[in-house]
């Protein structure tokens, strides 16, 4: 299995669409006792339900949006393995990045669901989110959106004389009160507005 993508954003030319399958009911014969946390924690994309959502403007969304059907349904697909994860019974968390950048972790961040935000995000600070969520109750089979408040347009830069703190992930997500279910709430951006 290739990414769609190489690592300069272009289309990888040895790419080629085939099956896959991933057996994920077995993974809750695994659950130890204790406090149910996901026991996978599923990448998806922020996006993954705007290209066919009533009402969204593609001139105003990201590339990934915009040039969905362009990239043969990248995100359609992405969503249909959301609703597998979902589907599997297994104890999870779904994130949503928005588009990942090689900046240095530590950036202010705001978690959301509803399918609405849009920034940039560090893969660093994605990572240790993923492995945050496999203790982390308060995310059990919740699908939510992370980004940045950092703009696009401004590079995040760490000072190596005073790196940022480690982040704790727990409380972060207890504040973002999220929401478990088996679809994430559908918002449209008048609802942030208000």
């Amino acid at each position: 299995m290739l990414s769609k993508f190489e690592y300069d954003g272009e289309l990888n030319p040895a790419f080629r669409q085939g099956e896959f399958e991933l057996p994920l009911a077995a993974i809750s014969t695994y659950l130890a006792p204790g406090p149910l946390v996901p026991r996978l924690v599923h990448v998806s994309s922020a996006g993954v339900t705007r290209p066919h959502r009533p009402g969204i403007n593609p001139d105003m969304e990201p590339p990934a949006v915009k040039l969905n059907a362009t990239l043969g349904g990248l995100l359609d697909y992405k969503l249909e393995g959301e609703d597998a994860v979902r589907a599997s019974g297994v104890p999870h968390a779904i994130v949503r990045p928005c588009a990942l950048t090689e900046e240095p972790r530590g950036m202010p961040l705001q978690l959301d669901q509803g399918d609405v935000i849009k920034g940039k995000i560090g893969r660093e600070d994605v990572a240790e989110l993923c492995l945050a969520l496999l203790g982390e109750p308060s995310a059990l089979n919740c699908t939510f959106e992370i980004k940045s408040t950092v703009p696009f347009s401004q590079p995040w830069q760490v000072d190596v004389a005073s790196p940022p703190a480690i982040r704790d992930w727990g409380a972060e997500l207890r504040a973002a009160a999220l929401v478990p279910g088996p679809l994430p709430r559908m918002k449209t951006p008048e609802d942030d507005a208000s």
